[in-house]
């Protein structure tokens, strides 16, 4: 399950140690920093009923066959596959909010960013509404992401994963 929230959070957002980095205007952050702006102000549930249209993906069969053709783009939305087999979507009218799907294009679960400026932050809620981790991403190259015990899941700069202790989990193409 880590591995998905992960995927799913690379999906919205591109993005070493809980160590702090340095941003271009001098502004760092430490993993202790980032957890507490990525919990300020998050809602704990949220009403699905404003995405009840997105329970189960409309467009199942064409992002399938995309999918399948290599495609992640296509005229209103951008696509991707994970290795597990979910696919998430972002609607180029709104991409602030992104929908994951399980296989069958039934919906997973749903990110929305709160704070579309750097440092952005947001937050993934399941099916039901209810918050499953928060992420900030302090620039297009790093991100932080926390689960609901505010524990650091992971720290990503550029392609590289790294966990709470600072060690390389994965990395990304």
């Amino acid at each position: 399950m880590k591995k998905f929230i992960c995927l799913l959070i690379i999906f919205v957002f591109t993005v070493c140690a809980a160590q702090s980095v340095t941003l271009s205007g001098g502004v760092s952050y430490t993993a202790s920093e980032a957890r507490e702006l990525a919990f300020e102000n998050v809602q704990i549930k949220v009403d699905v009923n404003k995405y009840k249209e997105h329970f189960v993906d409309k467009n199942y069969e064409k992002n399938q066959e995309l999918l399948d053709r290599g495609k992640t783009r296509y005229r209103d939305r951008e696509i991707i596959k994970f290795s597990d087999g979910y696919y998430g979507v972002c609607y180029k009218n709104n991409k602030n909010i992104s929908f994951y799907y399980d296989k069958t294009g039934c919906l997973n679960s749903f990110s929305v960013v709160i704070i579309d400026d750097y440092p952005q932050k947001g937050a993934i809620y399941d099916k039901n509404g209810y918050l499953r981790t928060t992420f900030l991403n302090v620039s297009h190259t790093e991100q932080f992401v926390f689960n609901l015990d505010k524990k650091l899941i992971s720290h990503w700069i550029g392609k590289n994963c790294y966990n709470e202790r600072g060690e390389l989990v994965k990395t990304r193409r």
